[in-house]
């Protein structure tokens, strides 16, 4: 399947521009230009100092559809390298193939006279969601968005929630050869994570089994002390309410020890149209805050399981299914929106 060239320049431009969460501002530009350059009226909208949403629509119109995606990705930077027909880097399927695919769909679109979409573009997805968090709050509702993560272009049926709590244990330091005098706050955590470790977590039919991974871990100052404090933090993928998973960690807490949520939203189960291939998410996406805008259809070219690796890549083929998909999906969506009224 051929992908245009004009295409592959952007995509290359993209993944060599840095764009790791807080550092948005250099791809928000450049989609501005691309965007101001095929006739859309874009407008921008501060997140944080630096850190804009990127809002396209055409002039005089209110979308009955976005495509939308997250314009950052995680760390480390990796540079543009194409090897045959798979293209590598940073970003390459999360989400930036993705973005390209999107763009030239709506060129296409357009070009068949259809053009009561637009596109929302933010920040800070990898980490907090602060860009669909504000997004969400504008007088921008429409009918449907389309909501670009790498799923091998499947629609997804159903996304799994998350919960991120950091736990903090306190200790009392002493001489490692007279631990009565002392508490250690690492033993403190690790019977707390060992109980949580043990526990049967829910299951649903759809989205399966609840997930739990101790992503980080530190504490102490000193083989022979005591530690005086230790601190982990754990990520949920869920399958059920938040407040069930963090009602379960608070039961596993042992004296000293406390939780702290840094982040959370609840499962999802989409509406997906009838005709295409589905799949289930095991990871998170901005799909539980922007749904306040519109009905969520989440699919995308590009692997999850390639994503955030040293190896991260997207295939021409792959790129040029998500420029037909959204091309096909766009088009539906926007005859049924328009029959509905």
């Amino acid at each position: 399947m051929n992908v245009p060239e004009h295409c592959l320049d952007l995509l290359r431009e993209l993944i060599d521009t840095p764009s790791t969460t807080g550092d948005e501002a250099g791809i928000a530009a450049i989609l501005s230009r691309v965007l101001e350059a095929d006739g859309y009226r874009v407008t921008s909208h501060e997140v944080a100092p630096c850190r804009d949403n990127i809002l396209a629509i055409s002039e005089g119109e209110r979308p009955r559809l976005y495509f939308s995606t997250h314009i950052d990705t995680v760390p480390p930077f990796i540079p543009y390298r194409r090897e045959g027909d798979t293209i590598f880097g940073r970003g390459a399927c999360d989400t930036k193939g993705g973005i390209v695919a999107m763009l030239e769909a709506g060129r296409r679109l357009r070009e068949r006279g259809i053009g009561d979409f637009g596109f929302l573009f933010v920040v800070g997805e990898e980490v907090d969601h602060s860009g669909a968090k504000a997004a969400a709050r504008l007088p921008i509702a429409t009918s449907d968005i389309l909501l670009c993560e790498p799923t091998v272009c499947s629609v997804i049926a159903a996304q799994k929630g998350v919960v991120k709590v950091r736990l903090d244990a306190e200790g009392r330091a002493a001489h490692s050869g007279f631990p009565h005098r002392g508490v250690s706050a690492v033993d403190r955590l690790l019977t707390t994570l060992e109980a949580l470790r043990c526990r049967d977590w829910p299951r649903h039919d759809v989205l399966g089994e609840t997930f739990f991974n101790v992503g980080l871990i530190g504490g102490g100052v000193a083989a022979n002390v005591l530690a005086p404090a230790a601190s982990a933090e754990l990520m949920f993928r869920t399958v059920g309410p938040s407040a069930d998973v963090l009602a379960a960690i608070d039961a596993a807490l042992v004296e000293g020890v406390q939780r702290t949520v840094l982040t959370e939203n609840g499962p999802e189960l989409f509406d997906v149209p009838y005709g295409y291939e589905t799949g289930v998410a095991n990871f998170n996406t901005d799909a539980s805050f922007l749904k306040a805008l519109g009905r969520i259809l989440l699919v995308g070219p590009g692997d999850i399981e390639v994503a955030h690796s040293s190896n991260e890549h997207i295939t021409m083929e792959q790129i040029a299914l998500g420029i037909q998909l959204y091309e096909r999906l766009g088009a539906e969506l926007l005859e049924s929106s328009l029959a509905a009224g």
